[in-house]
């Protein structure tokens, strides 16, 4: 498995998605744990527009659910000095 190529996919079509819903933010890295049994990477995405957060969800299971095992969560967050945002957050676990 090479995973500095996984990574760089995963991130690719982060941001593909992101561009698609037209949204700001830029995933630039993805965190990868790796354990004896599996490989875990992590990556997150900050939606801004409410309305294409099912969407972007949807995407995301789509486009990475062929990778291993995928676990998509999303989070609304409201900071203090700027714009709301949804934290989606995904893990895709891959048996080594």
């Amino acid at each position: 498995m090479d995973k500095e190529a996984i990574k760089k996919e995963l991130i690719d079509k982060s941001n593909n998605i992101l561009v698609k819903y037209s949204e700001p933010d830029v995933v630039e890295n993805i965190s990868v744990m790796n354990m004896a049994a599996k490989t875990v990477f992590l990556g997150s995405l900050k939606v801004f527009n409410t309305e294409v957060i099912p969407n972007v969800i949807r995407d995301l299971e789509k486009d990475l659910k062929g990778y291993g095992q995928l676990v998509v969560r999303d989070q609304r967050v409201t900071p203090c000095c700027s714009p709301s945002y949804t934290h989606v957050s995904f893990n895709v676990t891959i048996s080594n």
